[in-house]
């Protein structure tokens, strides 16, 4: 009973890999986000995808957003998990959760914004709990809780509740499907739901997911992993593989004919539409967990699995996948080779093999598994080579010949490293290189045996190559190149070392191949070849493109490619008429996973290239990785602005234009103020399957001069940008040199108030009245200097003017004393003049009053009075007067004139009195002049006045004197 009780056990726990099958040999690479990258919850419920290629994710803390390279987290008010979520045409996410939907919309200003629906529920319904599943249908909105559905059209909400119980809400293709627990797979038809042909085939089965096959099939999955197939509205069992019960919440469609199953204990299942098992992905295969609550495929055939504590993304349709030996302890892969229709891997611990499925070009899709090489194992399996049609092993323990899954020693021992034959095949002997020198191996009858070691230097002889003379190359990593000379008979060499003083860059890390059947040489500086003229290493023509890149392996496939190591990465260079063609081409995704210090390339034809890897085999699809890798697009992400504290100015959404593009509006471009001055972008590419060989350049326009150099950086910051407009401009390339469509960003940074067009108007009209007024100062001053000349002009001739009149009045001066030395000089005659007269009258009176005393006779008195008479005449001669009067009218400007013409009836004696008064003599000088008395004088004055007609009041002096 025990035995049984542990038989049904073993069988339990293997029937699921029973079911299951094989998977193929190749894995997709598999990439966890644990919940400490994209900071949310430990469970996602939903995830979806918007046409920019932005994944969203329901999650327990909320609405997850990944960008390819930015996480952002966006939780519902109630702060509740997100059950639900659907994107519409617009790219509008709408999102269910506890209590609570909505639709979140981004802004060109903003990141997303959420809004809440819960207002236009009817007040009665609007106790509800989680909203477990949203769906867009036609103009409508559709969000399932258990107890009821609420339709959203137009801004208003319908109510649908179920007969039971609603289990399931979901669109396919152009049908929207709901599942009632009483009636079954309902469909909405007509505003109204109806029930479709034997949907009481679900009756008790929860519906998980619904999409669309070709155009008239609709896949029904359900969570115990059923699978029906709608034909019109007839329901049919689906899948005729033996059912496993397994709880599987979430499927996806990859393609019309597989799909993938998300569990809760077997990670992700691909498979067919007959339900058969392709591939089973779980954590022996790189999930974190193997409980998945969600998966989703993207535009590039990503699948995406919301797991536990973890968002996954598998590289199901990717060109590169994963070779495994041992999924239970991963072994280190050292070399590969396809014989005779088996894939054989030797690895660090022995050698694998894995039958191929016929006619299957890509061997990673082969249904097969790998098993160990027997008597391979416990030690380093180091190079696989085929020689004579026959599978040879250098091991740790020596040399090995492989048949099916069975590994025969030749020779034990000595660890060996490689195989050289001397000629060409079959090969009579064959050398091999090992850790302490060469052994040789001879063939005959169809069988190897060995025939000794070779007498010569001892040393590690890890690289062996023969040349077209027969010159055997080895190469030492840490010594530099030997050229190794066989003798006739094979049985000894000698060694000749070349080091940097030979032409080589240095004396380490040199390799030796053959390379189109020509002997190179791998170096830290590119690739050379030996010049027997100069016996020295010169680099090589041939292989140009390698110069100056450190190489440490080569290897040429059939169609010429040359693939290569370099350091960490991974590279194939394309040749074409004999020269390189034109580019490298990197392989990123692998970068670091091959196995460095025994690298190893088996380009065994264009849809299969093995690289040997840490952890097994990497696999590349040659031609599918040309073919399909697509086209990288970018996204920006977030560009913020600083100004104290930071601000963000664009959350990664511009709007959809007409033509579906999602382009910035000119009328959305921000206009900054100055002192927004530094900017930080973000950007990436939701090319989430070649994330990690995406380059990126930049240009902002206005300030840089051109597109920065490609760089894997994806942010970019500025500082101290002056005003003005600026275009920021970001494009990806992949590392087959396609590259994006531009993202564009525009923003105006305004110049300050100082720098404004207004206040440029202002420093115009500023400088035009500054230049007025400095023209009205200039006149003023030209004005003023002119006043000033003319001041000082006038002043010098007022000056000479001054000097001028001085000199007149000098002259007037000297004239007037001139005329007064004159009229002093006439007064003085007149005085004289009047002097003599009064002197002469004086005397005559004297003369007469003597004569009078005389006592004459009478003779002699009439001689006395002849001298009488004569005193008489002398005395009223009037000679002198005629002198006096004209002295007189001389010093007063024409005096006796002006008065005789005033009063024509003045005598002469009249005047004379008149000239008299004038000189102001008194009335004893006038009678005296006269020869008259005082008492006559007095009299002839006031006969005088009369004359004159002057009134009493008037002085006969003062009338004269204004005369």
């Amino acid at each position: 009973m025990m035995h049984s009780w542990r038989l049904l056990s073993v069988l339990f726990v293997m029937l699921p890999y029973v079911l299951w099958g094989q998977n193929t040999l190749g894995i997709p690479l598999v990439f966890n986000y644990s919940k400490a990258v994209f900071q949310g919850g430990s469970r996602t419920w939903d995830i979806k995808q918007d046409s920019r290629g932005i994944l969203y994710f329901a999650n327990n803390d909320g609405l997850i957003t990944f960008n390819g390279h930015y996480w952002s987290t966006y939780p519902l008010p109630n702060t509740t998990i997100l059950r639900s979520l659907e994107i519409d045409e617009n790219d509008r996410i709408y999102v269910g959760g506890q209590g609570e939907f909505g639709y979140f919309e981004g802004s060109p200003r903003t990141t997303l914004h959420y809004t809440s629906l819960n207002d236009l529920v009817p007040q009665n319904h609007r106790n509800f709990a989680d909203v477990w599943n949203t769906a867009t249908f036609g103009q409508s909105v559709f969000f399932r809780a258990t107890d009821r559905i609420f339709q959203l059209t137009d801004g208003r909400i319908a109510v649908h509740t179920p007969a039971a119980e609603w289990l399931f809400l979901g669109r396919a293709g152009k049908r929207l499907f709901a599942q009632d627990k009483n009636r079954g797979l309902l469909e909405f038809r007509n505003n109204q739901w109806t029930s479709l042909e034997n949907g009481n085939l679900m009756e008790g089965i929860n519906i998980a997911s619904v999409f669309s096959l070709g155009s008239d099939s609709i896949f029904v999955a359900t969570i115990t992993n059923k699978t029906f197939l709608l034909l019109g509205n007839t329901l049919q069992r689906m899948d005729t593989a033996p059912w496993q019960d397994l709880y599987t919440p979430s499927f996806a469609k990859i393609s019309d004919s597989t799909y993938v199953a998300a569990t809760a204990t077997a990670g992700c299942i691909i498979r067919n539409l007959d339900g058969s098992a392709m591939q089973h992905i779980a954590n022996a295969e790189g999930l974190q967990n193997n409980n998945v609550s969600k998966v989703f495929i993207d535009k590039d055939q990503n699948i995406w699995a919301g797991i536990d504590n973890a968002i996954a993304v598998i590289s199901y349709n990717s060109a590169v996948k994963y070779f495994r030996p041992n999924l239970e302890n991963d072994v280190t892969g050292f070399s590969t080779r396809i014989f005779k229709n088996n894939l054989y891997v030797s690895s660090s611990n022995g050698v694998y093999v894995a039958p191929l499925t016929p006619d299957v070009a890509d061997h990673s899709l082969s249904r097969s598994t790998f098993s160990l090489v027997s008597v391979s194992d416990r030690g380093e399996a180091w190079r696989l080579e085929e020689v004579n049609g026959q599978l040879l092993l250098a091991h740790n323990k020596g040399v090995f010949a492989i048949t099916d899954s069975i590994a025969s020693p030749i020779s034990t021992g000595t660890g060996s490293w490689m195989f050289l034959p001397l000629s060409s095949p079959p090969a009579r002997d064959v050398l091999v290189g090992t850790y302490r020198g060469i052994d040789l191996l001879r063939y005959a009858n169809g069988l190897f045996e060995r025939a000794g070691t070779l007498a010569g230097q001892a040393d590690s002889y890890r690289f062996l190559e023969r040349d077209e003379q027969g010159t055997i190359w080895a190469s030492h990593p840490y010594r530099g190149i030997y050229r190794l000379t066989l003798s006739p008979d094979s049985t000894e060499y000698t060694v000749r070392l070349y080091t940097n003083k030979d032409g080589l860059p240095s004396a380490f890390q040199n390799f030796v191949f053959n390379i189109r059947n020509r002997i190179v040489f791998a170096t830290e500086a590119g690739v050379y070849e030996f010049d027997r003229a100069t016996d020295r290493f010169i680099p090589s023509e041939s292989f140009g493109q390698f110069t100056g890149i450190p190489i440490k392996y080569l290897q040429d496939d059939a169609e010429g490619n040359v693939w290569f190591c370099s350091g960490k990465r991974i590279g194939v260079a394309k040749f074409a008429s004999g020269k390189i063609a034109a580019g490298i081409t990197y392989f990123p995704e692998i970068e670091g996973l091959n196995t460095s210090g025994f690298e190893n390339i088996y380009p065994y034809d264009k849809n299969n290239v093995y690289i040997g890897s840490e952890t097994g085999i990497i696999h590349i699809n040659y031609e599918k990785y040309q073919a399909n890798t697509p086209r990288p697009s970018v996204l920006l992400s977030r560009v913020n602005t600083t100004n104290g504290k930071d601000s963000t100015i664009f959350g990664g959404y511009f709007p959809k234009n007409g033509t579906g593009s999602f382009i910035q509006d000119k009328k959305q471009i921000p206009r900054l103020h100055a002192s927004f001055d530094a900017f930080h972008f973000e950007y990436g590419s939701p090319s989430y399957g070649i994330q990690h060989q995406l380059t990126y350049s930049y240009w902002l326009e206005g300030y840089d001069t051109g597109w920065s150099a490609w760089s894997a950086h994806t942010e970019k910051d500025y500082t101290n940008l002056p005003s003005g407009t600026y275009t920021f401009k970001v494009k990806a390339r992949n590392n087959l040199n396609d590259e994006s469509e531009t993202a564009v960003f525009s923003f105006v940074i305004c110049p300050p108030w100082y720098q404004t067009r207004w206040a440029v108007l202002g420093y115009v009209i500023a400088a035009l009245i500054g230049i007025y007024l400095l023209i009205r100062w200039q006149q003023r001053m030209w004005r003023r200097q002119r006043n000033k000349y003319e001041e000082q002009l006038a002043q010098l001739r007022y000056i000479h003017q001054l000097e001028i009149e001085k000199n007149e009045k000098e002259i007037v001066k000297l004239q007037n004393e001139k005329l007064e030395n004159e009229v002093w000089v006439k007064t003085k005659e007149l005085a004289n003049t009047s002097m003599q007269l009064m002197e002469n009258t004086d005397a005559l009176s004297k003369v007469k009053i003597e004569l009078k005393k005389l006592h004459l006779s009478p003779e002699d008195e009439s001689d006395l009075k002849r001298i009488t008479s004569l005193l008489k005449d002398i005395e009223k001669n009037s000679a002198n007067w005629d002198q006096f009067a004209s002295h007189f009218d001389e010093l007063n400007d024409g005096f006796l004139n002006r008065l005789k013409a005033q009063h024509p009836h003045l005598s002469r004696n009249d005047l004379k009195v008149c000239a008299y008064l004038r000189l102001n003599f008194s009335s004893k000088q006038i009678a005296q002049l006269q020869n008259i008395s005082v008492r006559g004088v007095e009299i002839h004055r006031y006969r005088l006045r009369k004359k004159l007609g002057l009134q009493t009041e008037v002085s006969l002096n003062e009338y004269l004197t204004s005369v």
